[in-house]
């Protein structure tokens, strides 16, 4: 079973939006690029503004897909499509995770990312994306 979860790159500046894992979700204390799962008869653009809404509280206007890629962990398998937030309205707010900040690509290393992020962030730090 694959399943489809879309990300959603926000850039303010040089600096990009990522948020750690709350205490209650899956894979708990890992950073990552906020998003989530596709629903049935939802488009891929339509997901990230519903998840970046509901994780985030803001209103996004979805850019162009900068990178998709299968990731497979021992159990379960994920098709990740990441898509370039152009602009969004509000301050976004954690609601699922337990910290969001504002980081340099440069200091991605610092984290402890998902395993499935971690060849969107090779593309970035090469500046394939």
């Amino acid at each position: 079973m694959v399943i489809k979860v879309v990300g959603g790159i926000i850039k303010k500046e040089n600096r990009y939006l990522i948020g750690r894992r709350g205490p209650k979700e899956k894979m708990a204390g890992f950073w990552e690029f906020p998003g989530g799962k596709l629903e049935e008869n939802e488009s891929k653009k339509e997901c990230i503004k519903r998840e970046l809404k509901e994780e985030l509280d803001i209103v996004v206007v979805v850019g162009e897909l900068i990178s998709e890629y299968q990731y497979s962990y021992s159990d379960i398998s994920y098709h990740l499509y990441f898509y370039r937030i152009d602009d969004f309205i509000g301050e976004p707010i954690p609601i699922v995770h337990d910290r969001l900040i504002w980081a340099k690509s440069n200091d991605f290393k610092k984290y402890n990312f998902l395993p499935g992020d971690n060849p969107l962030i090779d593309l970035m730090l090469n500046n394939k994306v």
